[in-house]
């Protein structure tokens, strides 16, 4: 049977975490997944550990794989990019056939530096990988700087539904995110402020942030939860906020309407679903208006999440897979 091993941040909370940990638990059928830990966020030594044990798995499994490996590595940008394509290279010369998974929101910028992409396309063309984007805007982005792309949207990991054992408050509406400037709660605290000036009975719950402003009565903030936590806050609430300055594809947005919530989301982002709200101006006033508008109307679904279920990104991910080792075991 062949293997397909995840190689990225397995321990270090985010949305990478996220589709690795989703992608890992529900594999495609006749595949054997591995996942190896890319990230620490410990010391110099620690990071040097990490990326060393990651090495030599990728070596050993490169041995014990008879039917064939694919090395799918999930990069981020900057550092992370650089970390992945190093060991995209290592996996390479050991056999694997390499999948090279980009989720960053702010990639292109990145990319955009310098002469930083002709050199990074010559390398992961020198290792055959395969690149693999987050929507079809991604890719007509990505594909000017790196070359050809291949449109995988994150998968919902199906533990993220609507329950009615569990009450929705009105009331309450919410902020998902690390404690990161890009993540906008600073704003959406703003927010909250104005709709308290206007007489809203609204609560924002957040995480991230383990205390809110200094005198706010409608902020609540949990710092980090564990994922059964976050999954209840999404499905008793009643929106979603996503003030990032940035994102790949939000996996809070996906999350959340698979529970059921709706999300309002900055103007900034796309490759999201047309579900989503959008404030006509990047305001504390426009976001304001935005809240209270859905806070009236009846939320709408439809199908739009069919694309992002696990069983069709695996359907799509074996395909992929499948290519990469039929280069290499051609039929007789």
């Amino acid at each position: 049977m062949p293997t397909v091993v995840h190689v990225g941040p397995i321990s270090s909370p985010g949305g990478i975490q996220t589709v690795i940990g989703t992608l890992s638990s529900n594999s495609p059928d006749g595949w054997t997944v591995e996942t190896i830990e890319s990230h620490s966020i410990g010391s110099f030594l620690s990071k040097l550990q990490v990326y060393n044990h990651a090495k030599n798995r990728l070596e050993e499994l490169g041995k014990q794989s008879d039917d064939g490996l694919i090395v799918h590595l999930h990069a981020a940008s900057d550092y992370s990019f650089l970390r992945k394509l190093r060991l995209a290279e290592h996996a390479h010369r050991h056999g694997g056939k390499i999948v090279f998974h980009i989720h960053s929101g702010n990639i292109v910028s990145w990319l955009g530096k310098k002469d930083r992409a002709k050199k990074l396309k010559q390398r992961l063309e020198n290792c055959k990988a395969t690149i693999v984007c987050l929507s079809e805007r991604w890719k007509e982005l990505i594909t000017p700087f790196l070359g050809k792309c291949i449109v995988s949207p994150n998968p919902i990991d199906p533990v993220h539904c609507v329950d009615a054992s569990v009450e929705r408050n009105p009331n309450q509406i919410l902020l998902l995110g690390r404690n990161d400037p890009i993540k906008g709660h600073d704003f959406a605290f703003q927010i909250m402020n104005e709709l308290e000036r206007r007489g809203s009975n609204l609560t924002l719950h957040c995480t991230g942030r383990e205390e809110g402003p200094e005198g706010s009565t409608n902020i609540v903030a949990h710092g980090w939860v564990t994922k059964d936590e976050k999954v209840k806050l999404l499905q008793e609430s009643s929106l979603l906020l996503l003030p990032s300055a940035y994102e790949g594809q939000p996996m809070v947005a996906l999350e959340a309407l698979a529970c059921g919530t709706p999300v309002l989301a900055s103007n900034a982002l796309h490759s999201l679903p047309d579900v989503i709200h959008q404030p006509k101006e990047e305001t504390v006033e426009s976001w304001a208006d935005a809240i209270e508008q859905i806070q009236r109307t009846e939320p709408e679904f439809g199908d739009t999440l069919n694309q992002h279920s696990v069983e069709s990104i695996n359907r799509n991910l074996a395909s992929i897979y499948s290519s990469k080792l039929s280069s290499t075991f051609p039929s007789d």
